[in-house]
């Protein structure tokens, strides 16, 4: 697969979509994040398919459009400028039009104590879940309290740490595995992340199947994809049927696709699985889950570290809250 980007190993944000953001929520059930300081829940639509509209970029924060953000915090100060000259005019003119108290001779008035307050935001609780499977590490999300487990050779990213692919939404939460470099570009055998998702406003309710569908072909065309002689060359990807899982007492499905690359590039692998599970525990909120990996060696590249079936299968069951 290709690094997020096209090739590059960077934290890019596509363009399936960015959205107006949501409140966290009160409890950190499925599809739902916990009362802490987060970047909050984006919406989704559905890669310009019928349905949905436009899918958003979801979990952490998409990288911030420097405009907007920008513009964002100017009229934020703005605001808190005009506020207060305001109450500097209004408290002015209040004194002009009130008769001023003389201090009598050998008099002073003492100024009361002055005293400031500071919210301090609560730093999330840690999560202490052991793998079940042996060896394996726990990847945890301290905001939304949702974990996975991955293999020794995976690496899980720092906190915060975002990945995307070309025109997709990020993922957050991420591991990796096998990054190795090839003609002056970064990429990775596989990776692993998660999204928290909201439909988009007036759109339908989140329907399980159709979200793993749509994430499951807009990430396999997107890990897959190169350009040649200024043409994107998209891959062959062949979706699976949805099947249904159940996590701790909420329903959801799983869904498998594989993609064949377009031949002419030798630094990605010929075929590569994506897995989505899809968690839409009610209609207007879900996360999604997203494990993909390179299912063909590279030529060159023999050392790097790949995952079995069994192996992708086994970080998709992972997926659930933390009881730690």
């Amino acid at each position: 697969m290709t690094w997020p980007g096209g090739g590059q190993d960077q934290q890019g944000q596509g363009g399936w979509g960015g959205y107006p953001q949501q409140q966290p929520q009160q409890q950190p059930q499925w599809g739902e994040q916990a009362p802490q300081q987060q970047p909050q829940q984006p919406q989704y639509g559905g890669f310009g398919q019928g349905g949905y509209g436009g899918l958003g970029a979801f979990g952490q924060q998409p990288p911030p459009n420097k405009s907007k953000r920008n513009k964002a915090i100017l009229f934020s100060a703005i605001g808190v400028v005009l506020v207060a000259a305001v109450v500097v005019t209004v408290v002015l003119l209040t004194n002009s039009n009130s008769p001023q108290p003389q201090a009598g001779p050998g008099t002073t008035t003492p100024a009361g104590p002055t005293t400031t307050t500071k919210a301090i935001a609560k730093p999330p609780e840690p999560i202490n879940e052991a793998p079940k499977n042996p060896g394996w590490q726990v990847v945890p999300n301290l905001i939304t309290r949702l974990v996975y487990e991955v293999p020794p050779a995976w690496k899980p990213a720092a906190p915060g740490e975002t990945r995307s692919a070309s025109g997709a939404p990020n993922i957050n939460t991420i591991a990796t595995l096998g990054s190795y470099q090839c003609g002056g570009a970064g990429y990775s055998r596989g990776v692993t992340g998660m999204i928290t998702i909201k439909p988009s406003e007036g759109a339908p309710g989140l329907e399980a199947g159709k979200v793993a569908a749509d994430f499951a072909n807009g990430y396999a065309s997107s890990f897959y994809e190169f350009s040649k002689d200024g043409k994107t060359q998209k891959p062959q990807v062949k979706l699976g049927q949805p099947k249904p899982v159940q996590r701790q007492g909420f329903s959801g499905v799983i869904l498998e696709a594989t993609a064949t690359t377009a031949p002419g590039e030798p630094c990605m692998a010929a075929t590569g699985k994506v897995l989505v599970v899809a968690m839409t525990n009610r209609p207007e909120n879900g996360i999604v889950m997203v494990v993909n990996a390179d299912t063909a060696p590279v030529a060159g590249q023999e050392s790097a570290p790949t995952a079995t079936d069994e192996e992708l299968n086994k970080i998709a069951d992972s997926f659930r809250v933390a009881t730690e």
